[in-house]
């Protein structure tokens, strides 16, 4: 696996990287926005470890250059903001997960695992009752029109788009999403569905999520 690094600490992305590169993933390290930009362009990662704080920008630029390029790039945000509204921050702005800073390197690696786990998109564009999905592009329409949504509304619009009929559960969901970063006792699922379905029914998709109650939540039409 092919890991993009962004750290500017060079203690720090020393012992990542000896770290990572012993277990087997191939690791390009970079020490600036700039750098961690030049190396996207030039690269295909297959996941992406990103500082926030970094000369030259931030973190997020380099996880919206990824985006850009290729939608499902596993992200693993380093952050010292240990705040929730930080955190959950960071998941809207597109990331995977987050960690907070001091941190185990064997937390980070579980993390890491937990991300390449996750189910590889089955489909470029998916269907989703009148609802057309650009997998790669990361973008819904609605008989032509742009429907904007966040990152995690879209993410869980893909995940039941891709499971077509089958019910996923909350507890489901907040694994694929979150992996164990939240509560499993916390409504995080129920917030940002109830916010898709209300998106979607402004803007002309009428039930496309059906709410199967004590089960889940599935797209079957």
């Amino acid at each position: 696996m092919n890991i993009l690094l962004l750290e500017d600490d060079l203690e720090t992305a020393l012992t990542l990287s000896r770290g990572l590169r012993e277990r087997g993933y191939n690791v390009e390290h970079a020490a600036s926005c700039p750098e961690a930009l030049a190396l996207v362009d030039d690269h295909s990662f297959q996941a992406a470890i990103l500082d926030v704080m970094v000369p030259g920008g931030s973190g997020y630029d380099v996880l919206r250059a990824l985006r850009r390029r290729r939608g499902d790039v596993p992200v693993l945000i380093l952050t010292a903001r240990d705040a929730v509204v930080d955190r959950v921050g960071g998941l809207e702005r597109g990331a995977d997960d987050y960690l907070v800073k001091p941190f185990a390197f064997a937390e980070l690696l579980a993390r890491l695992r937990a991300l390449a786990r996750r189910p590889a998109r089955l489909a470029d564009r998916l269907q989703a009752g009148p609802l057309e999905i650009d997998v790669l592009r990361r973008s819904v329409s609605l008989k032509g029109t742009c429907i904007e949504l966040t990152p995690t509304e879209l993410e869980i619009l893909i995940l039941l788009a891709e499971r077509h009929g089958e019910v996923l559960g909350r507890r489901h969901l907040l694994d694929l999403l979150w992996g164990d970063h939240f509560d499993p006792g916390a409504n995080i699922v129920e917030v940002h569905v109830a916010r898709l379905c209300g998106k979607l029914e402004a803007a002309g998709a009428h039930d496309v999520i059906r709410t199967v109650r004590g089960v889940g939540y599935v797209v079957d039409a």
